[in-house]
């Protein structure tokens, strides 16, 4: 009686935790809820992700319990162009995330690149990149933060980079016209991650990363694969169940 008991005990936690690394590490589905990928993606759009391409990172834990943690080699770079899905790094002024949230966008822009829109036209390191639409606002070149790049502290500059140096986990404070980081006096600052510039294809109906910031390498989980159901208020979109993302 026991031994079936302890026995369909562990097939049950075996299949729970098989699902639970299958969901983190390797496949994982999302709901779009908003316009701001139109026409590539639309509410209601239903997403398989894969998990794996970009070095999925096992489950810290399950069902409470501390699990070993480890990030598999990478099967792809994130390329410019890709529709990633990410957990949302905060708003502008917010240090630590108050809300576990996803969210699907274009990266348009890598580590060490430049990006700026100017006349409506979006520009990667000068370039046009192609495909996009007209935005309605223009947007000043911005270097995106990579890891070893030195940024310079003043009082200027200081309101704009001190979340993001929080975020980073250092601590980071205003004396007078002095910059302290860390407890220490200084004029600069040494990024520790690597970042990304996402832009929903909607660019006009979209809070991107020009609202709120950049995207830590390690927010990133997967690329979207397929759109598998469509469901909308004006029923099932036959249509799109299938359709492969690009």
């Amino acid at each position: 009686m026991w031994r079936k008991i302890r026995d369909g005990a562990i097939i049950v936690f075996s299949t729970l935790l098989f699902a639970t690394c299958l969901k983190s590490c390797i496949i994982d589905a999302y709901k779009i809820p908003t316009a701001s990928m139109s026409e590539t993606l639309v509410a209601g759009d239903f997403l398989l992700v894969n998990k794996f391409i970009y070095g999925a990172r096992t489950p810290k834990k399950f069902l409470y319990i501390s699990l070993p943690h480890f990030q598999f080699p990478k099967l792809a770079e994130i390329h410019r162009g890709d529709v990633i899905v990410f957990e949302f790094p905060g708003e502008p002024n917010e240090v630590l995330q108050v809300r576990n949230l996803f969210l699907v966008k274009r990266c348009l822009g890598l580590p060490g690149d430049t990006i700026d829109i100017v006349n409506g036209t979006v520009r990667v390191n000068g370039l046009i990149a192609r495909g996009l639409q007209k935005a309605a606002t223009d947007f000043p070149m911005t270097i995106i933060p990579i890891k070893g790049m030195r940024i310079d502290l003043d009082p200027i500059t200081f309101p704009r980079w001190k979340v993001f140096i929080q975020r980073e986990g250092s601590s980071v404070e205003q004396r007078g016209t002095k910059i302290v980081v860390d407890g220490q006096e200084t004029c600069s600052y040494v990024v520790t991650k690597n970042y990304y510039f996402a832009l929903g294809d909607n660019i006009n109906n979209s809070s991107d990363s020009r609202v709120w910031g950049f995207i830590p390498e390690e927010n990133i989980v997967g690329k979207a694969m397929m759109i598998y159901w469509s469901k909308t208020n004006d029923g099932i979109q036959w249509n799109r169940i299938g359709t492969l993302i690009r």
